[in-house]
C-alpha cells in the first residue's frame, strides 16, 4: 500500500461522505450478497486509505516536532527569523495534527462500518445456504403420481435456440477440423508410439512420468485433437449475446474431460511402452484408475447437464431429479475413491482425513436430498475441487523431488557436466540445493493453501487483507513481522549460502593444485566459508527489516549466556579458531591426546574429528587440544624415529651384535641411510641387564604413520639375523632355595610347621664363570 505524500482534504471527504452512504443505505435497504461484497470492497480500499493518511500525517507531525524541539525554548532577544520559523512549524503542526484526526476517525468508521458489512453478509451466506427447496423424496412421489409428458422433460425451442445460428461456413470449417483432427489422430499415433523408447521408472522416475505422458496424450490424440479444435473454432467465433452457444459449452466439457483420462492415464496406468512408476502395487494402480475414469465419466455427465445450456432448456423438477440421482452416484464413486487412497499411501494419518471428507460428501448428499441444494453444492463442490488441487500438488512435489534427487545423483549427462562445472565429488551434494527444494516446496504448499481459501470462500476482500498482511506486516508491540520480507529474506539467505558454499568448494579444488600445505588449504578454505556464511546472514537480516541497532541488545543476552552456561562453547568456538589460524594440528596428523591415538579427520569450529587404528571415530572439544598437551607426530614434517630394543646373552661379541643391527637397518627400504640431514642408523649398548645384555637400534624413516609395520619388520629380521649368527637371546631366569623348618618335638602342634631360616635368592652366574659357594 502507498503512503501518500500530501494530503488530499477533498479525497477524504469523499471518502466520509462514500462511507455515510452505505451506512444509510445499509439501514434502509434490503440488500443482497452481491451488493455486499461490492460494498466491502469499498470500505476495504477506504480502510487502506486511512491507514496510509494515517501513517503520513503521524509521520509529519512528528518531523514538525522535532525540529521545534531543535529550536528550543523561546527566548527574549532571539532573532526573527527564527521567531518565524518557530511560528510556521507550529501552524504546520497543528494542520497535521487536524489532518490526523481527521484520518484517524475516518479509519475509525471504515472499521466499524467493515465488521457491520462482514456480519451482514455472513447472515445472508448462511441465509442462502440454508435455502430449502422441495425434497427429492417429494419431487419423486409427485413424478409418479403425475409424470409430464415427455415433450415437457425439455423445451425444444428453447434448448435449439440456444445451438445458435450457425452459418454453412462455420458448419463447413467444423466438419474439416473435425475431419483433420480425426485424420491426424489416427494416422500420427503408430509412428509416435515407435518413436517413443521405455525407461527405467526405478532410476528415473520424472523421465518415466513424461514417457507415459506422451504415450497417454498419443493414445487419446484423435479425441485430443478434434476437442482442441472444436474449442480454438469456438474461442475466435466468440460469444453470442454474452453466453456461449451449446455446442460451444461441449466442446469446452470435451476437452476437459479428454485432458483428465491423459492425466489420469499417464499416472496411474500408463499404456505400453510406457511402464508403471508409483511406488504401489500396479494392480491396485490399475484398479484406482479405473474407478477414476468412472469418476471422470460421471462428471462429464454433471457438466453437460448442469454447465451448458441444456439445464435451462430442461423442466425444473425433472433437472432437480436428474440432479439428485446424478449426485448419488457421483458421492458414491468419490467416497470409494477416497477410501482407496489409503491403500495407495499406506499411511495411517490419513485416515481421519479420509472419514472427515468421506462424511462430509454423506451430509452434503443428504442436504440434496432434503432440498438444501445450495448447502450440498457448497460442501459437494469444495470437497471435489480441494481433491482435485491436492492430487495435482502430489504430482507436482514428486516430479520436483524426483528433478533433486536426479541433481543429486547425476542421473543423466547434462546433470553430470553441471556437477563436473561446480567441482563436486561423486558424492559430494549440490551447493544450494537444499535451500532450493525447501523454498520450492514451501512455494507450492503456500499456493495450494491460497487456493484451497478460494475453493472454501475467501472474498476478493478477504484476498486484499491477506496480501496487505503478507506485504505490510503484522505489529506485535514494538515490533513489525512482514512475511513477503521475510521469504524475500530467506530466499536470498539460501542463494547467497549457496554462492558460498560454491566458492568454497571452487577455492578447495583450485588450492589442491597450488604448492601449500594441506592444513593452510584447508584452514583457508574454512575460513571462507564462515566469512560467507556470516555475510549471508547479514545480508538476509538487512533484507528481512532487522534494526542493526539491537545488537547491542543480542550481544548482551549473549553475554548472559555465555556467563550462565554456554563458556564451554564459546571456549570451543575460539579454540577452533586457534586451531585454523595457528594450526598446531591439521587434518592427516598423526596425534596422541591422552589415551586416544589416530589421525585427525576433520577440524571444525566447535570439535576435532580423529579416527583411532580401531578406524573409530572420536570427535574431542577444540579446548582439549588446546588447553592440554598433545603429541603431533607430524607437525614439521613425515620423519620419525624407529627404536628396536633387544637383549642377548652375556658372553656373545657385543661388536658382531652391532654390525649385525646396523646391517640389518641398512638393508630396510624405508629407512634412511646416508642423508645429510637425517641421523644414520645407530645402536646404542643400553645397559646390563638382569638375563641379558642390553642393546637397542634407533633408525630414521620418512613416514613416520609406517613405523609400526618397520618395527615388525626389523624384529623379524632381528631374530633371522641372531639366529644365523649364533646369537642368543636369553630369557629371565631364577635359581630359589627352600630350607624346610627344624621339627624339636612332634608334640609341639601347629608351631612345628614354623619355618626357622630363609635365605635370599642368588643372581644366576653369567656364562664362563664359576657359581659362588
Amino acid at each position: 500500500m502507498a503512503k501518500p505524500e500530501n494530503f488530499d482534504a477533498s479525497s477524504l471527504r469523499q471518502t466520509q461522505q462514500s462511507i455515510g452512504d452505505i451506512e444509510t443505505k445499509l439501514q434502509r435497504e434490503a440488500v443482497d450478497v452481491t451488493q455486499l461484497q461490492q460494498w466491502l470492497d469499498e470500505v476495504a480500499a477506504s480502510r487502506q486509505q486511512a491507514e496510509g493518511c494515517v501513517q503520513s500525517q503521524e509521520t509529519k507531525a512528528k518531523a514538525f516536532k522535532a525540529e521545534i524541539e531543535a529550536l528550543g525554548p523561546l527566548v527574549k532577544g532571539e532573532s526573527w527569523q527564527v521567531t518565524s520559523k518557530r511560528y510556521s512549524l507550529e501552524r504546520e503542526q497543528a494542520q497535521a495534527a487536524q489532518n490526523l484526526a481527521n484520518c484517524r476517525l475516518l479509519l475509525v468508521n471504515s472499521n466499524a462500518l467493515y465488521k457491520t458489512l462482514q456480519a451482514r453478509h455472513s447472515e445472508q451466506l448462511a441465509s442462502q445456504l440454508m435455502i430449502r427447496g422441495r425434497g427429492t423424496l417429494s419431487l419423486l412421489a409427485a413424478f409418479a403420481a403425475s409424470p409430464p409428458p415427455y415433450n415437457d422433460w425439455i423445451h425444444w425451442p428453447e434448448l435449439r435456440a440456444h445451438f445458435g445460428q450457425i452459418t454453412p461456413l462455420n458448419a463447413g470449417l467444423l466438419v474439416l477440423m473435425t475431419a483433420f483432427g480425426l485424420a491426424a489422430g489416427l494416422g500420427w499415433r503408430g509412428r509416435v508410439k515407435s518413436m517413443l523408447k521405455p525407461t527405467d521408472p526405478k532410476l528415473d522416475r520424472g523421465r518415466a512420468i513424461m514417457l507415459a505422458l506422451l504415450v497417454s496424450l498419443n493414445r487419446y490424440r484423435p479425441g485430443l485433437l478434434i476437442t482442441a479444435m472444436w474449442s480454438i473454432f469456438w474461442l475466435v467465433a466468440g460469444q453470442e449475446d454474452g453466453q456461449w452457444p451449446m455446442l460451444a459449452a461441449l466442446s469446452f466439457v470435451l476437452l476437459i474431460y479428454h485432458l483428465a483420462l491423459v492425466l489420469i492415464r499417464s499416472i496411474f496406468d500408463p499404456p505400453p511402452p510406457a511402464s508403471h512408476h508409483l511406488p504401489f502395487p500396479a494392480a491396485l494402480s490399475h484398479r484406482f484408475a479405473r474407478i477414476l475414469r468412472w469418476l471422470t465419466f460421471n462428471a462429464l455427465i454433471g457438466l453437460i447437464l448442469f454447465a451448458t445450456p441444456l439445464t435451462e432448456a430442461m423442466n425444473e423438477s425433472v433437472i432437480l431429479l436428474a440432479r439428485s440421482l446424478w449426485g448419488t452416484l457421483f458421492v458414491a464413486n468419490l467416497v470409494a475413491t477416497i477410501w482407496l487412497i489409503r491403500r495407495l499411501r499406506d499411511k495411517s494419518g490419513i485416515g481421519p482425513i479420509r472419514l472427515v471428507f468421506s462424511l462430509a460428501l454423506i451430509v452434503g448428499l443428504v442436504a440434496e436430498w432434503a432440498g438444501y441444494r445450495n448447502l450440498s453444492q457448497f460442501i459437494v463442490g469444495g470437497i471435489v475441487y480441494s481433491l482435485i488441487v491436492l492430487l495435482l500438488t502430489w504430482l507436482l512435489i514428486t516430479l520436483i523431488n524426483d528433478l533433486f534427487n536426479s541433481l543429486e545423483e547425476g542421473r543423466h549427462p547434462w546433470e553430470q557436466r553441471l556437477r563436473s562445472r561446480l567441482a563436486l565429488r561423486e558424492d559430494g551434494f549440490i551447493p544450494g540445493l537444499f535451500w532450493l527444494r525447501m523454498l520450492l516446496n514451501t512455494a507450492v504448499w503456500a499456493a495450494i493453501a491460497f487456493a484451497l481459501l478460494r475453493i472454501w470462500g475467501l472474498s476478493a476482500t478477504g484476498q486484499a487483507l491477506l496480501f496487505h498482511y503478507l506485504t505490510h506486516g503484522i505489529t506485535l508491540g514494538k515490533i513489525s513481522i512482514v512475511p513477503s520480507r521475510i521469504a524475500l529474506a530467506l530466499l536470498v539467505l539460501a542463494l547467497l549460502l549457496s554462492l558460498g558454499s560454491w566458492a568454497r568448494s571452487a577455492l578447495d579444488q583450485r588450492l589442491s593444485h597450488a604448492r601449500m600445505e594441506r592444513g593452510a588449504r584447508e584452514a583457508a578454505v574454512a575460513i571462507t566459508g564462515y566469512l560467507a556464511a556470516i555475510t549471508a546472514g547479514l545480508i538476509a537480516l538487512s533484507v528481512a527489516g532487522f534494526n542493526f541497532q539491537n545488537l547491542a541488545l543480542i550481544a548482551g543476552a549473549l553475554s548472559v549466556g555465555i556467563g550462565f552456561g554456554l563458556q564451554n562453547i564459546v571456549n570451543n568456538f575460539v579454540s577452533g579458531l586457534i586451531l585454523l589460524f595457528e594450526r598446531p594440528i591439521r587434518t592427516g596428523d598423526w596425534i596422541t591426546v591422552g589415551q586416544i591415538e589416530g589421525y585427525v579427520r576433520r577440524i571444525s569450529i566447535r570439535s576435532t574429528q580423529i579416527q583411532t587404528f580401531d578406524r573409530a571415530d572420536v570427535v574431542l572439544p577444540n579446548s582439549d587440544l588446546i588447553s592440554g598437551p598433545v603429541t603431533n607426530w607430524m607437525l614439521r614434517d613425515t620423519y620419525g624415529r624407529v627404536r628396536a630394543p633387544v637383549g642377548v646373552a652375556y658372553g656373545t661379541d657385543t661388536l658382531l651384535v652391532k654390525e649385525t643391527l646396523l646391517d640389518i637397518a641398512r638393508e630396510h627400504p624405508q629407512i634412511i641411510f646416508d642423508d645429510s640431514a637425517i641421523p644414520n642408523p645407530y645402536v646404542l649398548f643400553m645397559s646390563f641387564g638382569d638375563s641379558s645384555l642390553n642393546f637397542e637400534l634407533r633408525a630414521y624413516i620418512r613416514d613416520v604413520s609406517n613405523r609400526l609395520s618397520v618395527l615388525s619388520d626389523l624384529n623379524f629380521a632381528i631374530d633371522a639375523a641372531f639366529r644365523k649368527a649364533g646369537i642368543s637371546i636369553p630369557f629371565p631366569q631364577r635359581d630359589i632355595h627352600i630350607i624346610r623348618p627344624q621339627v624339636e618335638d612332634e608334640h609341639i602342634g601347629d608351631a612345628a610347621h614354623t619355618p626357622v631360616s630363609e635365605q635370599p635368592m642368588e643372581p644366576p652366574t653369567p656364562p664362563g664363570q664359576t657359581p659362588p659357594g
